[in-house]
């Protein structure tokens, strides 16, 4: 999904004199700006998917600095929950679309951008905008003010350069707790007391707050499980993950029943853990996204162990085998070669089942163990050879 994180905007500095009875021209008194909230993802556990995640997300921004030397507050961060396994990086632009400086898109390489550009630069030193568009003014002193002599803090010029020149993100959250911070909040600008100098005793100006940074990301989310449950549709996966683990996925008698990942929690009696992930049915051509395709192989990444769950009741369920290792190495180079378990599934469907169980074994080196997730027969050893693999 992508989604765009917009850090909370800096309050402006003030502009304003100490008063009081019997002082008609007191020294300045203007606080400073509060900086803008920052807006950060943050791992949590509970959360299993990344329908949290709005599509705009933007931080609170601060509030301006006040007289009496009250200085704004900083606005709040923005902290977003994401599950395990969320990569973050930063969207690619737009090569056909193109920003100009007054923030107006037109069509890139045709030459028209970089003159217009060069022309309103020009036009704006010439009139000196290019440092009043950081100064707030007194009122009626904005043709007053003398800003040719004025340093903008050297904070602002590198803070601004990185929002005009930002580095690519990419973060991989996989620990609980685990923060990112995806986009800055802006600076606060100073109030007129930061700009008195031995030449300058009353400035009747302040720095103007910066906006946040802005970036369009893409979040992409691979389950964290220790186990991934692998196998065509029908197969019988979301049975066995309800009959070993505490997980309720949907079951029916037909393909595709499960659209989304789901993960259940195998415990042992001695306090021992282990995630089983339930991925959904594979086809022919998976890795070219045919059918479910990448949106669910990419959870396959990240388990430790495969389960190959087939249905050994099938004419020659071998070949399921070899067309899903197929589909895996195909995917993601040396997939299938990780630990690995066969699960004959549906054993109990009569004789062929029993022929083919027999047959499959003298053929394959992998670990194969008759089955019947339906009615919970021999679960127990599965579960305690898929440990084994674990440790």
């Amino acid at each position: 999904m992508r989604c765009t994180a917009v850090g909370g905007a800096g309050g402006s500095g003030c502009v304003c004199f100490f008063r009081d009875t019997f002082v008609a021209r007191g020294p300045p008194n203007g606080g400073n700006g509060g900086g803008g909230g920052n807006v950060w993802f943050e791992v949590d556990e509970n959360e299993t998917s990344l329908n949290c995640v709005k599509q705009q997300l933007k931080a609170r921004p601060g509030t301006n600095g006040q007289g009496k030397s009250m200085h704004g507050s900083s606005g709040k961060d923005l902290i977003v929950k994401v599950p395990k396994g969320t990569i973050v990086r930063e969207a690619p632009p737009n090569p056909l679309l193109a920003k100009s400086s007054n923030g107006i898109e037109l069509p890139n390489g045709t030459g028209f951008l970089d003159t217009l550009e060069k022309d309103m630069l020009q036009d704006m030193r010439e009139r000196g905008q290019d440092k009043n568009s950081w100064f707030v003014h007194y009122p009626r002193w904005e043709d007053r003010n003398d800003l040719t002599k004025v340093l903008v803090p050297q904070e602002f010029k590198a803070f601004k350069w990185e929002l005009e020149n930002p580095e690519p993100l990419r973060f991989d959250l996989t620990e609980h707790g685990q923060r990112a911070l995806v986009a800055r909040g802006g600076l606060g600008g100073f109030g007129n007391p930061h700009f008195i100098s031995s030449t300058e005793r009353q400035p009747h100006y302040a720095l103007r707050g910066l906006a946040g940074q802005r970036r369009v990301l893409e979040l992409e989310l691979k389950t964290l499980a220790d186990v991934g449950l692998v196998g065509m549709p029908n197969a019988g996966k979301s049975t066995f993950l309800g009959a070993v683990s505490n997980a309720h996925p949907k079951i029916a008698p037909y393909p595709f029943t499960t659209l989304n990942p789901y993960i259940g929690t195998v415990d042992f009696r001695d306090t021992f853990q282990m995630t089983v992930a339930d991925i959904p049915g594979l086809i022919p051509g998976a890795h070219r996204n045919v059918g479910l395709g990448h949106s669910f192989l990419r959870h396959v990444e990240r388990s430790r162990v495969l389960v190959y769950i087939v249905d050994v009741s099938r004419n020659e369920p071998w070949n399921d085998l070899l067309a899903l290792q197929q589909e895996l190495d195909l995917y993601h180079k040396g997939l299938s070669s990780r630990p690995s378990l066969v699960v004959a599934n549906k054993a109990d469907m009569g004789d062929q089942a029993r022929q083919n169980f027999e047959r499959w074994q003298q053929m394959t080196s992998i670990p194969i163990i008759p089955a019947s997730a339906k009615y919970k027969k021999n679960i127990l050893k599965v579960t305690h050879t898929i440990r084994q693999l674990l440790e």
